[in-house]
């Protein structure tokens, strides 16, 4: 059975409490990516930031331009251990209502579990009759 360790992005971006919200944009089209770790001056993670993060932010401030990433990170972060089922994984994310899973062993972070990935690796392994 494949686990969480299978499917994860391992090549982490994390983006600075102190970042301003419109270069967290620019990082994410960069990147590739739809969400990322948010970290502290000492490099801990403290919380999480999505693309939806992001726009909720720009559809109800008129003047975003000083933002900063801490003012729409979301402080509890929900993880899954690598060694995890891809289904705990799923479920998680359902009853959490989140697009990406911190994956962590132990206490640290191994990588992160985005619904894409669970959608590339469904394909990957589907019957294609």
């Amino acid at each position: 059975m494949q686990s969480v360790r299978d499917i994860m992005t391992t090549t982490v971006k994390t983006i600075h409490r102190d970042t301003l919200i419109g270069d967290v944009e620019g990082i994410f089209v960069t990147e590739r990516i739809s969400g990322a770790p948010v970290v502290d001056d000492l490099g801990n993670m403290v919380g999480f930031v999505s693309k939806s993060d992001i726009s909720r932010f720009l559809a109800t401030n008129e003047d975003p331009a000083y933002a900063r990433v801490f003012e729409i990170t979301h402080f509890k972060v929900i993880s899954v251990e690598p060694s995890a089922s891809i289904g705990d994984a799923a479920h998680k994310m359902l009853h959490g209502h989140v697009h990406h899973l911190v994956v962590m062993d132990e206490e640290n972070m191994v990588g992160v579990l985005s619904s894409l990935d669970y959608v590339e690796f469904v394909a990957r392994n589907s019957d294609r009759s």
